[in-house]
């Protein structure tokens, strides 16, 4: 698992898994997540970290995709 941060879009990147990209859905506001071709999680993204509050219920995002 890697973590980035990317300053000039405010946001942060979960990678979990090398795997190509081949879909990405906006489960919050503000919250992306990337899946595989098998339907599985790949990276979580989170936008505006800085200027926004977020309460992000991960094991809600991670089931519901």
């Amino acid at each position: 698992m890697k973590i980035k941060y990317d300053k000039e879009l405010d946001a942060i990147y979960v990678i979990l898994s090398s795997d190509a990209i081949v879909e990405s859905e906006e489960k919050l506001k503000d919250v992306i997540v990337d899946y595989n071709d098998k339907d599985e999680v790949v990276a979580i993204e989170v936008l505006h970290v800085k200027e926004t509050s977020h309460e992000i219920d991960l094991p809600f995002v991670l089931k519901s995709a």
